[in-house]
């Protein structure tokens, strides 16, 4: 009877495999005119890519029937197999409702089913009043049609009752003790480090096909958790007055720019380092000897010295250098494919001007759902740690960052130019396994931190020095730029702007001799890389609304950066970090309590502008 109550069980997970492969082929006829350009074998491949969202969806509604059963393996009633079916329906309802209703959604804001769904629910009558009632018939029939589909199919499946007679002690105990580690690997994705994310789920450049593969129930539930998260909106101030400020924070007099490159169409190769502190670094009043090469860099490029990072995870890093999207207090933009659609990307500014793209990261790209990100941006090449040789040695994080280097020298070797090629390190990212001995000896509990940054700075090195032998190198514009810092030894307080500094590096031939060695010790976010950047390049970048033009001499300086509960503001008054949720401050250094007042004030200002701007999306 056990044996028999296991191949039920695996029936149903099975149903739901299925079932949302149905639901999924819907989708995908109904938006079948945007697959232009994509061929039969890469459509397809749909089903296949689609695998891990449904896996962890069906085990997830398998959940609840895991309870019935076991009780149901231990019970001479059939009762408990009964409410199962019940609940099967019910789960098959709603996965009708979501398949249906999210045509006309994505036909109108080209999204999947969100939370933001969710708002117009609270005016039903306005719901009704948008569709017409022909949609409204047709809907619900379609809704109906396709649950009828899902029940029939269900109890093809598994049967409605189970002769209950024999109960071998063994078998039960088993299920009951090993079903929970299939449902629970189901539900994270397997074994890997990384929980499944919606952006496992990606694998093409054609937009349809990535958004057919994702879920469109696990897709729904991660929006609304995600959201849920975030909280409301802030209120502090009203409306005008935070424009007003917020317009004042970000004013500069005078469009103009200092051109610091001998030329306005470099090559560009964008380096993220993986939790660089601006402690790592001497020439911004960090440690002397960790990282010794990039020193030596700085003293033929331009160092911005008091630059901060705008988050503390890399997800809302990326979004915060490719989007110039500063991030959120509970939050990443980023993790919300809804939301980063409405967002402006540096690549698509480089691809205008004919510029082929590129992204490396040595690790998975599902962490924070970045590889989505990426993709839905349309770099035109993509490379992860499963791109690489299997062969290589690899950390729990993937690939060191030696490995990463060297596979761009080969990659950048064949690119046509000009180029953008922007790359991720992960080295410096714990469990720290790196492939190198320890060479500092002091850090106490960050010592494998700042031996991580030694060995990354070493790998700096030497990918610098190789590409000094390749033709493109005298024509190419290094950036180097941290995601987010990291604690050091010097133990600042995770909401300190001493904490929250990063170094942001400009390095190259093409840079003018005269500026090279430069210290700028303007405050800097994060967030101003791309209006720096494109406007060096006389590229459009009117849609960086939070960027600023480091190069411009009449830009107004001061950053802001974001923690759980609240903000920190960084400008020429001094600096302060709110805590929004207890309404405090946790550090303040200002010159006078009136420009403690007007610090707060710009704070509040700027975090509410920006979650109404992510609110609106």
């Amino acid at each position: 009877m056990s044996k028999r109550f296991l191949l039920v069980f695996i029936r149903q997970f099975l149903f739901w495999m299925i079932f949302f492969q149905i639901t999924r082929f819907i989708f995908l006829i109904w938006n079948r005119n945007e697959l232009t350009g994509a061929g039969f074998s890469e459509t397809i491949s749909v089903v296949y890519h689609s695998i891990y969202l449904d896996t962890a969806m069906a085990c997830y509604f398998m959940i609840i029937p895991y309870f019935l059963f076991a009780i149901g393996l231990f019970s001479e009633k059939s009762i408990f197999l009964k409410i199962s079916r019940y609940l099967t329906a019910l789960l098959i309802s709603m996965v009708s409702m979501i398949t249906i209703v999210e045509l006309p959604i994505y036909d109108e804001w080209h999204t999947k089913l969100t939370f933001k769904t969710f708002s117009y629910l609270s005016n039903p009558s306005e719901v009704l009043h948008t569709a017409s009632g022909k949609q409204l018939f047709w809907g619900i029939i379609a809704i109906s049609l396709l649950s009828w589909l899902g029940f029939f199919l269900s109890r093809k499946f598994v049967p409605v009752t189970i002769e209950l007679k024999r109960k071998p002690i063994v078998p039960s105990i088993a299920f009951v003790l090993f079903a929970p580690c299939f449902i629970f690997y189901g539900m994270r994705g397997g074994i890997f480090t990384i929980p499944i994310q919606v952006s496992d789920a990606v694998y093409s450049k054609i937009n349809i096909l990535n958004v057919t593969a994702e879920n469109s129930t696990f897709y729904l539930l991660s929006n609304v958790i995600e959201n849920a998260h975030a909280g409301e909106p802030y209120h502090f101030l009203p409306k005008d007055q935070v424009k007003k400020i917020f317009a004042e924070m970000n004013f500069a007099k005078k469009d103009t720019t200092v051109h610091v490159l001998t030329t306005d169409r470099p090559n560009v190769v964008l380096i993220v380092l993986e939790g660089w502190s601006a402690d790592l670094v001497k020439s911004c009043g960090g440690y002397d000897g960790i990282t010794p090469h990039f020193e030596e860099l700085i003293k033929n490029g331009i160092l911005f010295t008091n630059c901060f990072a705008s988050g503390s995870l890399s997800d809302q890093g990326m979004a915060a250098i490719f989007s110039a999207f500063p991030s959120q207090p509970k939050t990443s933009i980023i993790t919300q494919p809804s939301k980063y659609i409405h967002l402006p990307c540096i690549n698509t500014a480089f691809k205008k001007e004919g510029y082929h793209t590129s992204y490396m990261f040595g690790g998975q790209l599902s962490y924070g759902n970045i590889r989505s990100y990426m993709y839905y941006n349309k770099f035109d090449r993509i490379l992860e740690d499963k791109d690489f040789d299997e062969n290589l040695p690899r950390g729990k994080l993937g690939v060191a960052d030696e490995y990463l280097f060297d596979r761009q020298l080969v990659e950048l070797k064949k690119e046509k130019e000009p180029f953008f090629a922007g790359m991720f390190t992960q080295s410096t990212h714990g469990p720290f396994d790196f492939p190198m001995e320890e060479v500092l000896h002091w850090g106490e509990k960050e010592k494998l931190y700042i031996n991580s940054a030694y060995y990354a700075d070493r790998c700096i090195f030497n990918f610098i020095a190789e590409a000094k032998k390749s033709s493109w190198y005298k024509n190419t514009l290094f950036i180097f730029v941290s995601d987010h810092s990291h604690n050091s030894p010097k133990n600042w307080a995770f909401n300190q702007k001493e904490y929250r500094r990063i170094p942001l590096l400009f390095f190259g031939d093409v840079i003018k001799p005269e500026y090279r060695g430069l210290l700028n010790d303007c405050i800097a976010s994060q967030t101003d890389l791309a209006s720096t950047l494109l406007h060096q390049l006389n590229m459009d970048a009117e849609n960086f609304i939070y960027s600023k033009n480091l190069f411009n001499p009449y830009t107004t300086h001061n950053a802001y950066y974001a923690f759980d509960e609240g903000f920190g503001i960084v400008a020429a008054e001094g600096s302060m970090a709110w805590n929004v949720k207890d309404n405090r401050t946790e550090f303040e250094k200002v010159n006078s309590k009136e420009d403690g007042k007007k610090l707060k004030q710009q704070g509040q200002a700027f975090l509410q502008f920006l979650m109404d701007e992510y609110f609106r999306y």
